[in-house]
């Protein structure tokens, strides 16, 4: 039987965006955080394999690599993958990046220990997100781990767009996500829901105000177990 045919999950907006836009060089803290402490001390750093989904200007994958562990890139656009593969020529840093779609991921079941997400899988609606984590814990080794960072509903321009589901805008007008296409802002029973495949499911969030407080940028930090 013929495999049933898979939406796209890539908005081509991103190349517009990653043609204009420079941010993104350095990594969050708190994937430094959730990577110091569960593979820092491990005895052989290149032996443990990450993905980086929807890696972007690539800071996460930067990061990764640098740190001397295995890492694969994915993004659905082919300019900022161009823009990522120099700047890691540049710097001596290696790193496996493509262009591809998230929702077909292009590598073998049981082939990563860790898979990143930072505010990728909230450029889905909840539907199209389900179906990228049943991708995700595919792709991942038994006992391995997600690490996901996403947008909450208190976080500022969260329902200033269009309504397309669940939790999820289009074409914001306010706010860090403004301009960018479909954006999730999943509840935290919702996000239980999207990630109830994952063990060991952990839940925090992570924000900060700009505008003399007036204006708040929160996330959900998720972290489960395959």
């Amino acid at each position: 039987m013929a495999k049933p045919a898979i939406a796209p999950t890539w908005n081509s907006l991103w190349d517009d965006i990653y043609r204009s836009r420079s941010w993104g060089k350095y990594p969050k803290e708190e994937l430094i955080r959730f990577v110091a402490g569960n593979y820092f001390g491990v005895p052989d750093r290149n032996a443990v394999r990450f993905l980086d989904l929807g890696c972007g200007f690539g800071a996460s994958t930067w990061f990764l690599a640098r740190e001397g562990f295995s890492v694969d890139g994915i993004d659905g656009s082919a300019v900022i993958i161009k823009r990522l593969s120099e700047r890691l020529r540049l710097e001596g840093v290696g790193a496996r990046v493509i262009s591809g779609d998230i929702g077909d991921l292009p590598y073998p079941p049981q082939h990563f220990d860790c898979v990143v997400d930072i505010a990728c899988l909230m450029c889905n609606d909840p539907d199209s997100t389900r179906n990228i984590l049943e991708g995700v814990l595919d792709r991942l080794k038994t006992g391995g781990k997600i690490f996901s960072m996403t947008a909450t509903p208190d976080c500022w321009g969260a329902t200033s767009g269009t309504k397309l589901a669940d939790a999820t805008y289009r074409d914001l007008t306010d706010g860090p996500f403004a301009n960018t296409g479909t954006v999730r802002f999943s509840t935290e029973e919702q996000i239980r829901h999207l990630y109830s495949g994952f063990k060991n499911l952990t839940i925090g969030i992570s924000s900060y105000s700009i505008g003399d407080k007036s204006r708040r940028v929160s996330h959900w930090i998720i972290e489960g177990t395959k």
